[in-house]
């Protein structure tokens, strides 16, 4: 222990006489671990960490399958999960649903909040427990009867101010009074990151092909994943049987709820990250032990000295890998500091639905990692430099009166080599964060059927037992719009029940006058019911017919808008004005055709769509839309009094540009771009670092020889094109091996490219020529210090 002391003492002290060199390698590594801190952080919530819940490895989700129509993972029908229910013995069952409410008392201004419909076994299943109270009891599915609630934590402080007296007291739910019975502890979200309230799903009679909710379970004491999948697999082979018109072709998927995200995009995502802070951390590694070989060979002397009065190899390496876990363990601490900005700046470019995003922090475990990445890098960059240092004979140091030692060619090679390898990992991370880059591009500049320029949007929901008026709802709704038509710079409004990039609604229906389809093949349309007004605020073009106007509404023949994929779908020779179509037994006439939206991104076809007229079809919960000749976010104040002056109790919600809401929509596609860009950045700045640190390394150690060649009548411009063909070997070495390693790295971005190739001539060509040329750039401040040398001043150092 004393000789350990004696070395971290020693290390200390010569440490504290190069602090370019501790400012430089402490503040590279400072970098690399941060990154690796943050992002296994993040990884660590996401995939390694176990649901926190009470056994979680034995929840389970089952979703809804059908293969012949590309269904792998389906919402459930409320049908479907009563037989479910009823028939499975190794699985305990729930279904939920996501919901949000409309909030409003006289205390307070009315309020949208979120929630989830649950069936009252859902908690059971988790094994969840209430804070206070109770949750629901089995009889409280009956409509009815379902008019309690359970709040979560959050909520009951920021709503109501923690009060006690909440409890068993009743709030306005949608219009309904509903009693509070429990209060869920702080934490607990499920199924969402934000909950605030959880209400009763009412178990009503709906047709079987309706399918919208979620089913959770829980394997039973002694079953098995593979006996409940066995099961599930003859319970939906049971219903197909007994329901061919809707249940055809219909199966039964069961998955753990760890499996389902290790299985998703998010695992590949968080190990391609992982592998490019990795990178990173390598880089800012290869930079360290290129400073202390730089320092090594000027400290021949000394450890020939040492050497002189008995120290060993051993003991000379052991000291010199102390100097570099001091550094590293100055690093760590400077790379924690780093971490806690780093993990704010993660959560900024993250979705609000990235799971457990609210956790994120700097706990036990992370400390743990970062301590272990600290030491194992210490001892990485630590090795090589104090095995080079201390090779070959010592003693020949002091017969050349310390001007070097035997080992500088050596030092020289595995200086260059550790560069090469840091440009060859930048060129990796830079080539994988170029396609991201593009990609994301791509999707950005991709026309996706509407204009989303100078457009303001928000939401109002009226449900049944608020209004249970439908000729109201449709009163109301046609009175905020003539409000908001009135609001000065507002040049077009209308309501859709659904903006673009929102999901998907899609509905059974049959072609008037075309063969009956066989059962479980029959075609499925996305719909959404539009008031007027729609298609000049969204800026969607009406290709042929006309558009939906006032006078189409109840009494009037059904009408609405078909778009040219249904056309193409269905009459690939015709344009389909004045066809009909049949949904629920009600048939409509299409009147007029729109152009395709790509309702689901730029990398999918838009699919086929009608617009039904709302008028016609009550819409319950409205999005409004309004195209303005000036900038939309001004108008949110008298958009709110626009829509109290007529409905005083209605909140609205979700108020955005409709700008804004694409860049929310389009958020997770330049995820992964943003995070390999930052990556890529850094690791081009470190690897720049070390082209620099190894041209004037050079430089230094031929100053002699750069001496001899001016004496000789070398010019200005040979010498310096001599260090910047050095500088340019050593990158476009680096360059060829960082091409072959990415050409097999990309492979695995295929996933997450939105359209590019994973081996895109330019995006390699262009990153290649750039890495070069950074490089030479980083390389000609030692070549014009070259060209300074003085032929006396170098010769008579001699």
């Amino acid at each position: 222990m004393n000789t350990i002391l004696q070395d971290l003492r020693y290390a200390i002290r010569s440490l504290r006489r190069s602090p370019g060199l501790v400012a430089v390698a402490t503040l590279s590594l400072a970098l690399g671990i941060a990154v690796n801190v943050t992002l296994y952080a993040a990884v660590d919530i996401l995939l390694l960490r176990p649901q926190p819940f009470e056994e979680p490895h034995r929840l389970v989700h089952l979703w809804s399958t059908n293969p012949s129509r590309g269904w792998d993972q389906a919402s459930v029908s409320l049908a479907d999960f009563r037989d479910w229910r009823a028939q499975s013995k190794t699985i305990a069952l729930a279904a939920y649903r996501g919901a949000s409410f409309n909030l409003s008392d006289d205390q307070e201004d009315p309020e949208r909040v979120r929630g989830a419909r649950v069936s009252p076994d859902f908690f059971a299943v988790l094994r969840a427990r209430p804070a206070v109270g109770r949750v629901f009891g089995t009889d409280e599915e009956q409509l009815g009867k379902d008019g309690v609630a359970v709040i979560s934590d959050a909520f009951w402080r920021r709503r109501f101010e923690a009060d006690p007296g909440i409890l068993n007291r009743p709030i306005r739910l949608d219009g309904q009074m509903v009693t509070v019975v429990g209060i869920m502890p702080p934490g607990f979200t499920f199924p969402g990151n934000v909950l605030d309230v959880w209400a009763p799903m009412a178990q009503i009679e709906e047709a079987r092909d309706s399918r919208y909710i979620r089913v959770l379970g829980r394997l039973a004491p002694g079953a098995t994943l593979a006996s409940a999948r066995a099961e599930m697999d003859a319970v939906g082979a049971r219903l197909a049987s007994t329901y061919p018109a809707n249940n055809t072709g219909m199966g039964v998927r069961v998955i753990t709820l760890q499996e389902e995200i290790v299985e998703s995009e998010a695992r590949q995502a968080g190990v391609i990250c992982l592998v490019a802070v990795f990178f990173v951390l390598l880089i800012a590694c290869a930079n360290v032990a290129n400073l202390l070989l730089a320092r090594g060979a000027t400290r021949s002397r000394e450890l020939s000295v040492r050497a002189a009065l008995g120290a060993g190899r051993g003991r000379l390496v052991r000291q010199l890998l102390t100097e570099s876990l001091v550094l590293a363990a100055i690093g760590c601490a400077l790379g924690l500091v780093l971490s806690f900005w780093g993990i704010g700046l993660f959560r900024s470019i993250m979705p609000d639905d990235f799971p457990r995003i609210e956790t994120l922090a700097i706990d036990g475990p992370i400390l743990l990692y970062a301590v272990v990445v600290s030491a194992v890098a210490g001892l990485a960059f630590g090795t090589a430099p104090a095995v080079q240092v201390t090779r070959g004979r010592l003693s020949e140091a002091l017969a050349e009166g310390g001007r070097g030692g035997s080992g500088g060619v050596r030092h020289r090679r595995l200086r260059t080599g550790f560069v090469v390898g840091e440009i060859a990992l930048a060129q990796v991370l830079l080539i994988s964060a170029g396609l991201m880059i593009k990609g994301a591009l791509r999707v950005q500049l991709t026309p996706l059927g509407f204009d989303t320029r100078e457009a303001l949007a928000f939401s109002i929901s009226m449900g049944p037992r608020e209004f249970p008026d439908s000729l109201e709802v449709e009163t109301q709704q046609e009175a905020i719009l003539v409000r908001l038509r009135e609001i000065p710079g507002v040049d077009a409004a209308g309501s859709i029940t659904q903006l673009p990039l929102s999901g998907g609604t899609g509905t059974y229906y049959t072609v008037d006058g075309a063969p009956p389809p066989a059962e479980g093949e029959r075609p499925v349309v996305q719909n959404r019911a539009v008031l007027p007004g729609l298609t000049q605020a969204l800026g969607l073009r009406v290709v042929r017919g006309r558009d939906l106007g006032d006078a189409d509404r109840r009494g009037a023949p059904n009408v609405l808008l078909g778009n040219e994929a249904l056309v193409r779908r269905h009459w690939p020779e015709g344009d389909g004005l004045g066809r009909r179509i049949t949904f629920s037994g009600v048939s409509w006439e299409i009147v007029g055709i729109v152009a395709d939206v790509r309702e689901f991104g730029a990398d999918d076809h838009a699919p086929p769509m009608v617009y039904f007229a709302a008028l016609q079809k009550t819409m319950r919960s409205p999005t409004y839309l309004l195209r303005t000749s000036g900038d939309p976010s001004a108008l949110a104040g008298q958009v709110r009094a626009a829509v109290a002056a007529v409905a005083p109790n209605l909140p609205i919600y979700d108020i955005r540009t409709l700008a804004e809401h694409l860049r929310q929509e389009q958020a997770q596609n330049t995820i992964m771009a943003k995070l390999l860009g930052t990556f890529g950045a850094m690791a081009l700045l470190l690897s720049l670092i070390g082209v620099y640190g190894v041209m004037a390394y050079t430089v230094a150690q031929r100053t002699r020889e750069l001496g001899i060649r001016r004496v000789l009548g070398a010019r200005v411009k040979d010498i310096s094109w001599l260090v910047l063909g050095n500088g340019l070997r050593v990158a476009a070495f680096g360059a060829g091996i960082g091409l072959l390693i990415a050409l097999g790295v990309t492979r695995g971005l295929s996933t997450f490219l939105q359209g590019v190739s994973a081996f895109d001539p330019v995006v390699f060509a262009g990153v290649t020529l750039a890495l070069v040329a950074a490089a030479l750039a980083a390389s000609s401040v030692p070549a014009r210090r070259a060209t300074t040398v003085d032929p006396g001043v170098a010769l008579r150092a001699e």
